[in-house]
């Protein structure tokens, strides 16, 4: 595992384990945004310290990149099922707050899933910025094998960042139906045991998903499917400098 793998891997952990503690509180609102900032952070980190290569003099290319020739075709599909997925689910009624503050005081806040949807919203809305910022940051290095070693790079940090993205939502997404079901699978307070099951079946899809991506991100992170293969079709354009 590389270091960048590692911070990943804490930022991801962290994220997970203290978005859970806050269900478990009157807090609950904020659990998504502490998922969502501590996957940030490993992030943040594992890119502070991937060194990018061809640090030569920065320049710019004579063919336009275009985001949809870097971005994962594949990976967009998958956030934009789990992001319609998360939507359906705040479409039904929530079941009662995952947490202990009726227990303690009688009653609870209504649950609302509003900060959850806007935390992926501005999760997706980052991640598209930062893609773009990459694809149109400046060449660097001026020569074709520089031009090539940077394209690699290229190629590579969209796709960490579009992977970081999808597990983000795969997450959020195995959490809600794991949540919805355990409501369902409670028959005497009205659930479906069928509903209870198909929705945990969901949940256990969501959850290899969420641990295929960020399997990838923790363990190589350097050498994700498509990274290089994907360059192959710029270098031409871009090693003839402005």
């Amino acid at each position: 595992m590389t270091t960048g793998g590692r911070y990943r891997m804490v930022g991801m952990a962290v994220g997970v384990g203290t978005a859970f503690a806050l269900t478990r509180t009157y807090l609950f609102d904020l659990a998504p945004i502490a998922l969502v900032l501590a996957t940030l952070l490993g992030a943040l980190a594992s890119e502070a310290v991937t060194p990018r290569p061809g640090r030569g003099r920065g320049t710019a290319s004579l063919v336009p990149r275009r985001v949809r020739d870097y971005a994962p075709r594949r990976e967009i599909v998958v956030v934009a099922l789990l992001g319609a997925g998360i939507m359906l689910f705040a479409g039904f009624p929530t079941p009662e707050r995952p947490d202990h503050e009726v227990k303690y005081f009688g009653t609870a806040a209504p649950v609302s899933l509003t900060s959850t949807l806007i935390t992926l919203g501005v999760t997706a809305a980052l991640t598209i910025v930062i893609v773009w910022l990459i694809v149109r940051a400046p060449q660097a290095g001026a020569d074709e094998a520089d031009a090539a070693a940077d394209n690699t790079w290229r190629h590579a940090a969209i796709r960490r960042t579009v992977y970081t993205c999808t597990a983000v939502f795969a997450i959020v997404f195995t959490t809600l139906a794991f949540w919805y079901a355990d409501r369902q699978w409670d028959w005497r307070a009205g659930g479906s045991p069928a509903w209870g099951l198909a929705l945990s079946l969901l949940a256990g899809l969501g959850l290899i998903i969420f641990g295929g991506y960020a399997g990838a991100l923790v363990m190589a992170p350097h050498r994700l499917p498509g990274a290089v293969t994907g360059a192959a079709s710029h270098i031409g354009a871009d090693g003839v400098a402005g």
